[in-house]
């Protein structure tokens, strides 16, 4: 199973974790596991592209681990734009847990 954890206060995504193997198929033919990856890439290129905020991104192949933590200063407010990729990743993965459930585990932790 692929556990999806989302960080976030009241005002703003700090981060996320995705770690394990769904197990719906062998690997390389997983299409829940790209899936879950592709998004999860996607916003990594998209928040590099597209937003200002600064993250790291922390990744383990072999335990099926990748981790974003977004690196406020105590000042700075987080983009809108960094926000709506957030937003958007929730939304990709909302739409395969409906079809995957049994594969795949969400939750929204505050911090």
């Amino acid at each position: 199973m692929t556990e999806i954890t989302v960080y976030r206060t009241a005002d703003s995504y700090q981060g996320l974790r995705v770690s394990g193997h769904s197990g719906y198929a062998k690997a390389g033919e997983d299409i829940v596991c790209a899936g879950i990856s592709v998004l999860t890439i996607n916003l990594i290129n998209s928040l590099e592209q597209l937003s200002e905020d600064a993250f790291s991104v922390k990744e383990d192949e072999r335990q099926g681990l990748i981790e974003i933590c977004m690196s406020y200063e105590d000042d700075e407010e987080p983009s809108g734009e960094s926000q709506i990729l957030f937003d958007s990743y929730l939304i990709g993965i909302q739409s395969l847990l409906e079809d995957y459930k049994d594969f795949i585990t969400l939750k929204i932790e505050e911090v």
